[in-house]
């Protein structure tokens, strides 16, 4: 009879050693979600900040464009005076 009790309690001691794990898988799996989300809002936030810099960039290009044409324009107008 003890050794069925025994073998009963090793039975139930790894039930036990189951269900906290499998809690702990759980909340290890809940944290990762968590962390999934914010990570995939902060990429969100990291692209369309990217898009904007992208788009400033294509502005501030054009505008230096536009600044060395009229430059040129201006010495070109002054060499003509110079002759």
């Amino acid at each position: 009879m003890t050794n069925a009790l025994d073998k009963f309690t090793e039975l139930e001691n790894k039930v036990y050693r189951v269900v906290e794990l499998f809690r702990s898988m759980k909340l290890q799996k809940e944290a990762l979600e968590k962390d999934h989300l914010k990570m995939k809002s902060q990429l969100e936030q990291v692209l369309t900040e990217n898009e904007r810099l992208k788009t400033e960039l294509l502005e501030s290009r054009k505008e230096k464009d536009l600044v060395k044409d009229k430059v040129e324009s201006i010495l070109q107008n002054l060499e003509k005076l110079s002759l």
